[in-house]
Order: C-alpha cells, then structure tokens, then sequence
C-alpha cells in the first residue's frame, strides 16, 4: 500500500470575537500592570472586549505616588489594551470641522462609523480647525495653528508611528514626513518621544481630566480617559503627569488630548457586556448602544490658569472636532498547510 502525503491550505479568518470573561475586585486588579498595582487601586474592574482588546477601570488614590519626582492623586482612571497586530480593530481618524455640523459627540461618530471604541482628540485652533497639522484619510485639514506638528500617524495597514515635526523633510526621501501617511493628528500636548517625557515635572499646567493615547515598543495600543476636577474622588492629571502614567505603561510614544468637558471614551455596548462592570459608566443621550466615560461634574470651578470655568452637567457630552475611532477590522487571512494521507 503506498501513502501519499497531500498538503492542501485551509483559510482563516479571524473575526470579532464575543465579549469575554469580567472580573472584579482582586481577580481584576491581578490584571493590571505590576507598576500601577502599588498606587492605591481599589474597585478595580476588568474585561476582555474582544479579541486583544482588554478594558481596566481602577480608582487609585496615591496615582503615581511611587514614582520619584511626583506626588499621587486620586484618580479614577479608564484604560483600554490593545493588542493592535492582533485585535480585530483599526483606527479610523474622524474630522468634522468641513461639514456643516463641525462637532460631533464622540458617541454620535462612533454609532455612525460602528465603531467598537472611540476617544475625543486634538483641541480647536481658535477658528474652529483642529490645533497642529492633521490629515484624513489622505486629506489635509485646514488649520491657522500648524506650530504644534508632534503627534502620530498611521495608515489602513495598520502601521502607524509617533514622531516629531510631521512637517520637516524626512532626510531619507527628501519629502515632508507627513506625505507618507494617509492619517496624521499632531498634538499641542505630545507627551512620549522614544521613551522619554517631552514634558518635566515642573510644568505649570493644572491638573484636569483627558483621554490620552500611547504606544510600547511591541506594538500594543493604550487609550485612557481619566476623570478630573473632583475633589475628593478624581482630582485629574497635569501633561507631565500623563506622561509619566504613560511611561508606567510601558509606552515609547504618546500624546494627550483634548481635556476638560471633552474628555469621552466610548464603548459599545455589546463588547461591553457584563452589567456589573459597567456602574462606573453612562448610555449616552446621542447614541444608547454605547457606554460613555466623560466629564462627571456639573458646576463653575475656578481652575489655576484658566480662570473660571463652567464643568459640565453631569451626563452631558460635550460635542468636539474630532474622534479617534477603532472600528471592525478582519485579521489577515492565514493559510495553515494541513496534512493527510491518501491510501
């Protein structure tokens, strides 16, 4: 009897997996990183959204209190993982300052686009354009202030970097570096350049509440928001305080975005499952499938500064510029080389 050995390849693709397992208390808290889990962190929640895609909630009352150089806060902190090579996601940068309607919530944007998750981004210039330079998909965005070009860029692909002076000629191509990018969003508040802070501990910026966004060196992805401006429960970061947060995660290039009354994290919810880890979040009023991680106060407060502001009313989003989005992404297909034996 002879026996051929016959290959054949068998496709696969990898779509969006259901929400996974939630945790709470110490089971949760065991999944936070190692350098967080000495800073006070109490009613921690965790949850695999999808594939390589985790969520942490932790409020922390000595934040960053282990850290030389910096004094802890309370902080109640919203962070997502992802594992960005391999998460069913890809970014999607969303502008509205050329439409007739030029803010949008970000819950709105990401219902619109079906987006799993999404956070706010870059602050106004004065006119009603995104401060720094900014491009999507390909398309430059008008702006009055370009005098902040540090930020990321990233394309379809899926590749993506964070760098400084998008703008000056790249010395390998001879063109500006941007060109290369279909997406590129520069930041007033770049916090990481290769691992290092790009803001000391003796900035004079008051502590508030912001999404921010970073990168490690092996590729995954941190969005955050933290709360802020509420004594006594969650007291906000400064930029050098996001980017030394940002360091503890390990990231090697980040940036902090808009802040205050714009601060939102949206997930949708049915990736976020599990109703006892969502008590620390809203449903939006612009979109009810999404859970909404914003501004929490609702009065005048006077901030160092800035002066007299007016915080939010509690539940209100406040509509921004623009959104970073993940949206549904298949994972490349794969074609195992499968055995068997013909007789």
């Amino acid at each position: 009897m002879n026996r051929a050995i016959v290959f054949c390849a068998a496709a696969a693709v990898a779509g969006i997996a259901s929400a996974g397992e939630a945790l709470t208390g110490d089971a949760a808290a065991a999944k936070f990183p190692a350098s967080l889990r000495g800073m006070g962190l109490d009613g921690a929640k965790w949850m695999q959204l999808t594939n390589g895609v985790e969520y942490y909630y932790g409020r922390f009352s000595n934040l960053l209190g282990t850290v030389d150089g910096f004094t802890g806060s309370r902080n109640d902190l919203h962070m997502l993982r992802i594992d960005y090579k391999n998460a069913p996601v890809k970014m999607k940068f969303v502008d509205h300052t050329q439409t007739s309607t030029k803010r949008w919530t970000t819950s709105k944007t990401a219902a619109q686009h079906n987006a799993l998750f999404a956070i706010n981004m870059t602050m106004e210039d004065g006119n009603g354009g995104p401060q720094g330079y900014a491009k999507a998909d390909g398309v430059e965005i008008p702006s009055r202030q370009t005098t902040a070009p540090d930020g990321f860029a990233f394309n379809d692909d899926k590749t993506y970097k964070f760098d400084r002076k998008w703008l000056d000629v790249d010395p390998e191509t001879g063109k500006p570096k941007a060109g290369a990018w279909a997406n590129v969003v520069s930041h007033e508040a770049y916090t990481i350049h290769n691992g290092v802070a790009t803001w000391g501990a003796n900035a004079t910026f008051p502590r508030a509440n912001y999404t921010f966004f970073g990168a490690t060196a092996d590729g995954v992805l941190w969005a955050c928001a933290v709360d802020g401006r509420r004594e006594g429960v969650s007291e906000g970061l400064a930029y050098h305080e996001v980017a030394a947060l940002q360091l503890e995660l390990g990231c090697t290039g980040g940036v902090c975005c808009d802040g205050g009354g714009s601060t939102t994290m949206a997930i949708r919810k049915d990736v976020m499952t599990a109703s006892d880890i969502c008590d620390t979040q809203k449903t939006s009023a612009d979109s009810s499938d999404y859970y909404t991680m914003n501004y929490l106060s609702g009065r005048q407060k006077e901030v160092p500064i800035l002066g007299t502001i007016t915080i939010d009313p509690v539940g209100t989003e406040r509509a921004v510029i623009n959104q970073l989005l993940f949206v549904p992404a298949p994972l490349e297909s794969r074609k195992p080389r499968v055995a068997f034996y013909v007789d």
